[in-house]
């Protein structure tokens, strides 16, 4: 079973800043998390303890050389399932700055490039960052004197989703997705965007205890590439940032030596290399085992609750007779 996933984006972008990039390196980092919110039903049948492999130049002879002046970023994927075999997981992201009518037809060109080459199964999944209501999620299809075709692909539109769901999520990509749609309705007001990035970095990222060293350093690079701030903003929000952390740490991270960091991530990066311990990752037990239970309850199994939550199965296999009784 193989996944082919379009990235469609839809905004007045800044020159040099580099979306695509951004999308990809988050993928690269978390790429289980990604699967498991984006596509779920094809997150039950790979085995991500036997790992992936990135093969992107394979994928760059099929369509790469196809898509001249294209902003692209592009990856292929080598899993393999819980029934033994080893399969390939196809994403294409692509920036796009207006409406495309012939979104489908790519997309069913795509898939029948893909298929020729490999001769695999294919997930197909779209995500439509665009908020209007005029996004090309229509399926293709072909009629020609008795010859038809359709094809259809799964969406996930961010004019579509419900923000205060992503705000619960535990889910690192949710709070990716809350960052797009922040990104589109802050687009001419910088102050607004600060007060969001802040919230988004404060809220969601420093202060949970829920969130691993993982997630949160690719969340935080994301999101503060992703929410451009001019500079005198930038350092504003980057020392705010830090006193917070600051209170939580108990000791003083933020110095003249650090303070000139470009952004936030740089920052972070920085003090990090340094040795200093900011506490993003307090990894309370407790914490852990109320997680644990919450996920329980929505019918996860242990084996993937283990993993979310970085507990043994024998651990979250006691949690699960407790929410039972």
């Amino acid at each position: 079973m193989g996944e082919v996933l379009i990235l469609e984006k839809k905004v007045n972008y800044l020159p040099g800043t580099d979306y695509d990039g951004l999308w990809k390196k988050i993928i690269s980092e978390l790429f289980e998390e990604f699967i498991l919110f984006f596509a779920p039903d094809l997150y039950e049948t790979i085995d991500f303890g036997k790992g992936i492999v990135f093969l992107e130049q394979e994928l760059h002879k099929i369509i790469i050389k196809h898509k001249k002046g294209k902003r692209i970023a592009d990856k292929i994927v080598k899993v393999s399932l819980k029934n033994g075999e080893e399969k390939y997981v196809f994403i294409h992201i692509e920036i796009q700055e207006k409406q495309d009518p012939d979104f489908s037809k790519r997309m069913f060109t795509y898939f029948y490039r893909l298929f020729d080459r490999f001769q695999e199964n294919i997930y197909s999944i779209a995500i439509l960052t665009d908020l209007s209501k005029s996004n090309n999620s229509e399926p293709f299809q072909y009629s020609f004197y008795g010859t038809e075709l359709t094809y259809r692909f799964n969406t996930y539109k961010f004019n579509e989703a419900d923000i205060p769901s992503l705000k619960k999520s535990t889910n690192p990509f949710a709070i990716a997705v809350l960052a797009g749609i922040y990104l589109h309705l802050t687009e001419k007001n910088y102050q607004k965007r600060y007060e969001v990035k802040k919230k988004l970095l404060k809220e969601f990222i420093l202060s949970n205890q829920n969130l691993s060293s993982n997630y949160a350093e690719a969340l935080c690079y994301f999101i503060d590439y992703l929410l451009y701030l001019p500079g005198e903003l930038t350092k504003q929000l980057t020392k705010e940032l830090f006193i917070h952390i600051e209170k939580e740490a108990n000791h003083m991270l933020y110095s003249e030596e650090l303070k000139e960091a470009p952004t936030f991530a740089e920052y972070l990066k920085t003090v990090k290399e340094e040795g200093i311990e900011i506490g993003i990752e307090k990894g309370k037990m407790e914490e852990k085992r109320n997680l644990a239970a919450e996920l329980l309850r929505e019918g996860f199994s242990v084996e993937k609750v283990a993993k979310m939550v970085k507990l043994s199965i024998d651990e979250v296999k006691k949690i699960k007779k407790c929410v039972n009784n």
